[in-house]
């Protein structure tokens, strides 16, 4: 079987590599895989300079989804996973003031009762408000998506929403918990209402059950020692051992299906390929434009995802310009700000700055609006001013990068699983193409490379079956 890869993200690579592999008696496959820009790794992308370690997209993927662990083992990396340095710290900033989340709060809903009633981030009518969910009746209906926020405040009233929801939530997604969908984003909520009909009881119950297990509160969050770049390093090295094309600046102009169910790809380099199966997993607006003519309906229902801008604004200071050494692992703004939250990564991970020196990532979605807009000057400018009032700092940074992600990050709006099932759908009639990647079934890292390998592997086990069919 040969397989053609469109895009050479995390996704793609990871839909070349299980290709490559053979699973379930078919044998490895030929790969073409095609990257439109220069470089491979999509939104993963590492620079390494003057002892900074800098991430430019994700700097980290979550250990209880596996996929992204288990790759970088499958590469040789599996010596260079790395969890998070010291207990896991990190705070809101509400109020004006900087306060640590209470301890066993997740991402909504605590899972320890007492330092939820007294933490100073909600208000004592934030607090009762969140109690009545112990009473409520059931709010969802079956088979109606609904806004997380629209269905949190139901429960658990507006403070809830403000100051715990959008900022995490949000800061994952980059929009708003009005706009995002429940079933799409956090379906374990509604798993949660069905089961205990209380929120506030679900997630204590799971955390009496992480405590009994000997499940502490420490980060689920792990990187690689070298960047995530070392991973796309490592996947590109070992796809060439295993005799993949991979051609960065390369990218598909024209896709037509075959008369077997395969494809024919024209090639902005001139060449033409034909293929037994297809993985798009270039974006949303790639892998649409490609379908328009062979699967309207597909085509249709990706653009309908709608696409935000974010940016990663990242920041070296020398450590003498602090009152106080920095602590924490980073913070979340429920408060009016240029920026939606701030890792310290040199704080958070080690080696990625000298001792010397404090490396701070700073995230600007584009609903914050005007300020996410700015140019690369004033938004730095806004940001830094910011830094100094929270912080008290005494000095610029050493150094700044600008990473700006224009149009390339899908949001799960209302109405998402859908969109998806509309996308799979207009596919039928070509099994062996199949569309991969953050747009559609979970944006981190894991979800993509868990994505992109079930892909690969669905759209050759068609093109196999078909292939025997025709013998």
């Amino acid at each position: 079987m040969r397989l053609l890869v469109v895009g050479g993200g995390i996704t793609g690579l990871a839909a070349a590599w299980e290709a490559v592999q053979g699973a379930d008696g078919r044998p490895p496959a030929e790969v073409l895989l095609v990257e439109a820009s220069p470089r491979l790794g999509g939104k993963l992308h590492t620079e390494v300079v003057d002892g900074l370690v800098i991430e430019h997209g994700p700097d980290s993927f979550v250990s209880y989804r596996p996929a992204a662990l288990e790759l970088a083992r499958e590469v040789g990396l599996g010596e260079e996973v790395v969890a998070t340095t010291g207990q896991r710290s990190l705070s809101l900033r509400a109020g004006g003031r900087l306060r640590p989340l209470p301890a066993g709060m997740g991402m909504v809903l605590p899972t320890r009762l007492w330092p939820f009633v007294t933490t100073g981030i909600l208000s004592p009518l934030d607090k009762l408000r969140a109690g009545l969910d112990l009473v409520l009746p059931r709010q969802l209906r079956e088979g109606e998506d609904v806004a997380i926020g629209t269905f949190l405040r139901a429960r658990l009233g507006d403070g809830i929403v403000r100051r715990f929801a959008d900022p995490m939530i949000g800061g994952i997604y980059g929009s708003g918990v009005d706009r995002l969908s429940l079933d799409a984003v956090l379906p374990s909520l509604r798993a949660d209402e069905t089961a205990h009909r209380s929120l506030m009881l679900a997630a204590l119950a799971q955390g009496r059950r992480a405590r009994a297990a000997g499940r502490g509160p420490g980060s689920p969050f792990r990187t690689l020692r070298g960047g995530l770049g070392s991973l796309v390093d490592a996947l590109a090295a070992r796809l060439r051992e295993a005799g993949a094309d991979l051609r960065p600046g390369t990218s598909v102009t024209a896709l037509r299906p075959t008369a077997d169910g395969g494809a024919e790809a024209d090639l902005s380099d001139g060449t033409t390929a034909v293929v037994d199966a297809v993985v798009l997993a270039g974006g949303v607006s790639s892998s649409a434009a490609l379908l328009d003519g062979p699967a309207p309906d597909a085509a249709s229902a990706l653009s309908s995802i709608p696409l935000a801008s974010s940016t990663v604004v990242t920041l070296s200071y020398p450590a003498s310009a602090f009152p106080r050494p920095l602590d924490s692992h980073g913070w979340l703004e429920a408060d009016p700000a240029p920026i939606s939250g701030i890792t310290v990564s040199s704080t958070k991970w080690a080696g990625r700055a000298p001792s010397d020196t404090v490396l701070i990532r700073a995230f600007v979605p584009e609903r914050l609006g005007e300020t996410a807009r700015a140019d690369d000057a004033v938004l730095v400018a806004r940001i830094v001013a910011h830094l100094a009032d929270v912080l008290g700092l005494t000095a610029g940074p050493t150094l700044t990068r600008v990473a700006r992600w224009t149009s390339v990050m899908p949001t799960y709006t209302v109405g998402h699983p859908a969109r998806v099932a509309a996308a799979e759908a207009g596919l039928a009639h070509l099994p062996a193409w199949r569309v991969a990647g953050s747009a559609l079934h979970g944006v981190g890292v894991p979800d993509c490379v868990a994505d992109g390998r079930r892909q690969a592997g669905l759209a050759l086990g068609h093109a196999a079956g078909r292939a025997r069919v025709d013998a």
